[in-house]
């Protein structure tokens, strides 16, 4: 997952979408003191109040699910399978399968956007968007066959 910053250093790569980041000011309901915030939200809306729904002007924000991969599920090794098999099938590596390592140092954890030009820099963005629509096809099928939730307080 990308952190924020690195977000932000990579707006510039996709002009149709827009950050915006607002920080308010929101007494805690348990009397303890209150908190500022900050909200980050990614939207491909210029103008963010034209929008004519929207979940945060129905209720208050209570919580926040934050998953980092290992957290409710660990879907690294079918990303892993799934990139390893289509990386070999386009002769990635001259046809050699990629390791786990390769795949922990230079896959996990990017956006297929920001991987076209790490693995394919060559390659035009039609054959780039296909590979990976390829890949995340290949992928659902093996979370639908194979994820499971991680062991833990349910």
């Amino acid at each position: 997952m990308v952190a924020l910053p690195q977000l932000l250093h990579y707006h510039h790569h996709f002009p149709k979408t827009h950050l915006q980041t607002s920080t308010f000011h929101r007494q805690n309901l348990t009397k303890r003191g209150s908190a500022s915030l900050t909200r980050t939200s990614i939207s491909s809306d210029p103008h963010p109040l034209h929008r004519k729904c929207s979940l945060a002007f129905l209720a208050p924000l209570e919580a926040i699910l934050f998953d980092i991969d290992g957290t409710l599920c660990d879907s690294d090794p079918l990303h892993y399978y799934a990139f390893r098999e289509m990386i070999q099938e386009v002769g990635f590596n001259g046809g050699i399968p990629i390791t786990e390592e390769f795949f922990i140092e230079n896959i996990s954890g990017m956006h297929n956007e920001e991987l076209c030009g790490v693995l394919f820099p060559d390659w035009d963005l039609q054959r780039a968007r296909k590979f990976f629509e390829d890949k995340e096809d290949m992928f659902r099928r093996l979370a639908s066959e194979r994820l499971e939730p991680m062991k833990g307080p349910t």
